[in-house]
């Protein structure tokens, strides 16, 4: 398991994905005060992809991307395979920062990943387009979801006790120092028999869930009853990457779309909203949920 602590709210200083800056607080009761406040770093990362075809080595640059510097090398494997690039970790030869340009601007934000296979090209292209216009329509995204993706669920009922869900929001929130230090960052956990074993930070919430999903991979910690949890919303990427990641169960704090909703219901993936420390809204995949002695709700119809 993953060695996850807890964040501490004292140590801001040390945050090293955040920057150090002067700025005045405006308050109607009281004169305006300078004070010294950290803001999330925010900064372009380049993924380039590289692979033989036909004993020919190609190479392409696949996308730029906006994220907070940190764990870059578990974003862009979690990209692959929620992207649909990959379908195994196992077709990455290598993933490593390009440190052939050692210049000031491009210096760690510049990602290289090699291949063992030959990449869809039209595959990447869609990966592209979506990065540069937030997706394409629900109906053709949904379609494309199911021709490439076929998740093998956990099948097990009754396997998640209620009352220990309601706490997820409240453990994920615990083990989140940069959204502590800046309270700009959005965080993605994962959860195996009521532990955390896996945590993301990111300016972006689709890159705290790729970071997330790669950081699984590469470390081996999936499981198939395995709970990711959102400090947000649930949007019908982040449910696509959950879909990609073979996660049963999806727990937010905040609301789903209604597209991810249908995605919920076309791959039978448990999905709960609103989650708080003594209720939550369960849209679909009651199948899961085991009732406890202190917890009632009706939901024969989902």
């Amino acid at each position: 398991m993953s060695d996850v602590s807890p964040s501490n709210k004292q140590d801001l200083s040390s945050q090293p994905n955040s920057r150090k800056i002067n700025r005045l607080k405006v308050s109607l009761c009281a004169d305006w005060q300078p004070q010294a406040d950290l803001l999330a770093e925010e900064e372009p990362l380049e993924i380039n992809l590289r692979w033989k075809e036909v004993s020919y080595p190609k190479a392409r640059t696949w996308l730029v991307t906006m994220r907070t510097p940190g764990n870059d090398l578990d974003l862009v494997v979690g990209m692959l395979l929620t992207h649909g690039i990959i379908d195994s970790i196992n077709q990455i030869v290598s993933v490593e920062h390009d440190e052939a340009d050692n210049s000031e601007q491009n210096a760690g934000n510049r990602v290289v990943a090699t291949l063992a296979i030959v990449p869809d090209l039209d595959a990447l292209n869609r990966a592209h387009m979506s990065y540069g216009s937030c997706g394409v329509c629900g109906s053709t995204s949904l379609k494309a979801l199911a021709l490439h993706f076929a998740p093998q669920l956990d099948a097990q009922q009754a396997w998640l006790l209620a009352e220990n869900l309601m706490s997820y929001p409240k453990l994920l929130r615990q083990h989140q120092p940069l959204f502590d230090a800046t309270g700009a960052a959005h965080g993605a956990g994962y959860i195996v028999e009521n532990e955390l074993v896996a945590v993301a930070e990111d300016v972006g919430r689709h890159n705290a869930v790729d970071k997330l999903i790669g950081k699984i991979q590469k470390e081996q910690l999936w499981h198939p009853q395995g709970t990711l949890v959102l400090s947000g919303r649930v949007s019908f990427e982040l449910m696509q990457k959950a879909v990609a990641a073979a996660l049963p169960v999806v727990v937010a704090v905040g609301a789903p779309t209604a597209l991810a909703l249908k995605v919920a219901q076309q791959f039978d993936i448990t999905l709960i909203g609103f989650t708080r420390e003594y209720e939550f809204n369960l849209y679909h995949g009651q199948q899961r949920i085991q009732k406890s002695a202190h917890t009632e709700y009706q939901a024969d119809k989902l």
